[in-house]
């Protein structure tokens, strides 16, 4: 996945330090952190991408967005909150039960944080649901719920 950015060193500086990444190679106009995400700075992408062509803004309201996972949702709702990031919701829950928060990076790429399954599962159960309550309440198929719950008991 590649990002075209205005501000190479902001956006560098935002997933690195909201997201641990790694930077595995950079050279001028491009960054590309471990795991598979690269950043483009907009002018070098533009004379690549489109002969020199301005690249318009990001819609209104995107069409996509980026995906990542944790296990501490709240601890990362206050990093990015106390960096003033521009949210589209705060912590919201799914029909599946799961956690998540929308925000915008610097370049108005849409971002969606959310508790990863496992967490979901693991909170759901400390709450007091029987494995199948918490089959009906995250639609997971019971084989993993007990799965998850029975890693839970041995670590």
């Amino acid at each position: 996945m590649v990002l075209i950015c205005r501000d190479m060193q902001i956006s560098r500086t935002f997933y690195q330090e909201l997201f641990d990444l790694t930077i595995e190679l950079e050279i001028e106009g491009l960054t590309t952190f471990i795991g598979g995400i690269s950043l483009w700075d907009r002018a070098f992408a533009s004379g690549l991408l489109y002969k020199g062509a301005e690249i318009s803004k990001p819609p209104e309201r995107p069409a996509q967005e980026i995906y990542f996972e944790t296990d501490e949702i709240d601890e990362f709702f206050s990093r990015i909150t106390s960096r003033g990031v521009k949210l589209l919701h705060p912590i919201e829950k799914t029909p599946w039960q799961q956690r998540t928060v929308r925000f915008f990076d610097p370049d108005e790429n849409l971002i969606e944080v959310g508790e990863s399954m496992e967490e979901v599962i693991r909170r759901i159960a400390r709450e007091g649901h029987t494995p199948e309550e918490v089959a009906d309440l995250t639609f997971m198929p019971i084989e993993i719920i007990r799965a998850v719950l029975t890693q839970e008991l041995s670590q």
